[in-house]
């Protein structure tokens, strides 16, 4: 019963070790956004209208906001400013 408890008290330690050693939980990564496939588009938009993403001449996927990231966009400067402004007008 002692070798039980220990072995689970061990497997437990083990995985909030695992844990904290992952990047910090940002909770804007779970949200989804949008990628243009072109090849030569290097931004994510968190407008599906936005009128950059309409230029668009491929496939527009719907993607979480860290898969874009690690897939290296950025994001677009016209919906950062409209996001900016919107977290300005609801934080009065």
């Amino acid at each position: 019963m002692k070798k039980l408890i220990l072995i689970l008290f061990i497997a437990i330690l083990a995985a909030f070790t695992a844990c904290s050693k992952n990047e910090p939980v940002n909770p804007e990564d779970s949200q989804y956004v949008y990628v243009c496939t072109s090849n030569s588009a290097k931004t994510y938009h968190t407008d599906r209208n936005c009128a950059r993403l309409k230029n668009c001449g491929q496939e527009v996927l719907e993607v979480t906001r860290k898969k874009a990231r690690e897939n290296e966009r950025i994001i677009c400067s016209d919906c950062d400013k409209r996001d900016k402004k919107s977290d300005k007008d609801t934080a009065k």
